[in-house]
């Protein structure tokens, strides 16, 4: 267990995603196995952590919030924090968040390019490498 981490990620936005676990997949140290989940989406993501909280203490937790026109984009972006730092706490395990937390989805593809400096699934694996080596 203590050299597993589970990715658990969204199926929304596709494209974004698929750049932030390339990020993660390429920068996280070898020594660690992945196994990787997809939810429907950012709010399920903390069901599915909660429920693997048994078989692994290291999560990445990887999705897009994106703003739109009403309210719900605040509730979920405080909903989905919460509950992961709620998990982390009583289960006493880790969990990365690579949750982009957006206004529009070209601030999500500037979080997101297959560059080093400026995705944030990057910045997850080398948290993950620094905490855990």
């Amino acid at each position: 267990m203590m050299n597993k981490v589970a990715v658990v990620s969204s199926s929304y936005y596709k494209d974004i995603i698929k750049n932030l676990i390339w990020g993660i997949d390429e920068y996280i140290d070898d020594k660690f196995e992945i196994d990787t989940f997809s939810v429907p989406g950012s709010w399920d993501i903390v069901y599915k952590i909660n429920s693997l909280s048994n078989e692994y203490d290291k999560f990445i937790a990887v999705g897009v919030i994106c703003k739109g026109e009403t309210d719900h984009y605040e509730y979920i972006s405080t909903g989905v924090s919460n509950g992961l730092m709620n998990i982390t706490i009583n289960k006493d395990v880790y969990i990365g968040n690579c949750i982009l937390n957006v206004h529009n989805l070209i601030d999500a593809e500037k979080r997101s390019t297959r560059d080093k400096d400026s995705n944030k699934g990057v910045e997850s694996a080398i948290a993950i490498n620094k905490l855990f080596n």
